[in-house]
């Protein structure tokens, strides 16, 4: 690790606080499994038997928390507000309000959660948007953005970055890939506080031929309802042989650009797309599982954006972060995007 840090400057970004919520409600894998058995077994058919062996064994996921009394608008609420009243900041400070959620729903009928989370939290005068392209790299995206505008606009001084996830109904199980359950999460970014991480690059790569590997459309049946649609054949034969090899080259793009090794890094925040994703992620940068740090992976399951989020708080408030520690998130989804972002605490 370098001996000195980095020059402050006024335009340094820091993440003030981040904060989670979660529906109370519970669904085994293992239910959503059987009542999805169809979808499973058309996702698995195309894959070789030792591969749909290994995914099935790798999953390591029990437990999801799921929509219901509570629908994502309200738990991207509940995020805001409790990471709001951690960094000390009132909502009529919020300069940027940026919403990158990616399945909203029965939320939907918002255009944007940004807009009302504006005026729910009083939030009078913040510039808002969303966008709903970057799938579980949607963090990495709106860091970049809230960076950008943070920088060339000095009025920007406090950010609200939001994200709430729920699949359409029939589409928790992603097999190949993953069984989802639902959250919302807060980050609060600021460049007026020395409290929290502060973020020393953000990197995101984007290969817009994928973007029809992962789908989300409206079913033939003529219902209108929304489904989810993974091409298992596409994902096994054009993503997976380059999935890993874009996080190794953006990992260490972002530590050369900020002079640091691999070895410098103290904790990598990771998704909790599965047990065995992680352990591809592992391998693929040599690293220690001490490293990679998911307590929730099994009792919360996938969360989209969420997870870096709830990863990372959890690292938090468990006491496993100390100041002048890096960290390292990364994360990869639906567009197809890779984000890899780089933070010292």
């Amino acid at each position: 690790m370098p001996d000195s840090e980095p020059c402050q400057t006024n335009m340094d970004v820091r993440i003030a606080s981040t904060a989670y919520a979660l529906p109370p409600a519970v669904e085994t894998v293992e239910a959503i499994m059987e009542r999805e058995k169809d979808r499973v077994e058309a996702a698995l058919q195309p894959l070789s038997t030792s591969l749909r062996k290994r995914i099935l064994d790798g999953l390591g996921l029990k437990l999801v928390r799921v929509c219901g009394v509570k629908q994502p608008y309200d738990l991207a609420l509940e995020a805001a507000v409790s990471a709001l009243a951690e960094a000390e900041i009132d909502a009529r400070e919020v300069d940027l309000i940026i919403d990158f959620s990616t399945l909203p729903g029965e939320d939907g009928e918002y255009l944007s959660f940004a807009q009302k989370l504006s005026a729910d939290l009083g939030a009078e005068t913040s510039l808002n948007f969303g966008f709903k392209v970057g799938g579980c790299g949607g963090l990495h995206l709106a860091l970049k953005n809230a960076q950008a505008l943070m920088a060339t606009d000095e009025s920007l001084r406090t950010a609200l970055l939001v994200t709430a996830d729920s699949p359409p109904a029939g589409s928790r199980s992603l097999m190949p890939v993953t069984v989802q359950g639902d959250a919302g999460s807060a980050v609060v970014l600021s460049r007026q506080t020395n409290q929290g991480a502060l973020v020393l690059a953000v990197e995101v790569l984007t290969l817009s031929h994928l973007h029809n590997t992962i789908t989300v459309s409206r079913c033939g049946s003529g219902s209108g309802q929304l489904v989810i649609n993974v091409d298992s054949t596409r994902l096994e034969n054009e993503l997976m042989p380059i999935y890993y090899l874009n996080f190794f080259r953006l990992v260490h793009k972002v530590l050369k650009k900020a002079s640091l090794k691999l070895d410098d890094i103290d904790h990598f925040i990771y998704s909790n797309i599965s047990r065995g994703d992680q352990e591809g992620f592992m391998k693929m940068l040599g690293l220690p599982g001490e490293k990679v740090y998911s307590a929730k992976l099994a009792e919360y399951g996938h969360t989209f954006a969420s997870d870096l989020v709830i990863n990372y708080t959890d690292l938090r408030r468990d006491h496993r972060i100390r100041p002048g520690q890096l960290l390292l998130f990364a994360s990869a989804g639906i567009g197809f995007t890779w984000g890899v972002t780089l933070a010292r605490a």
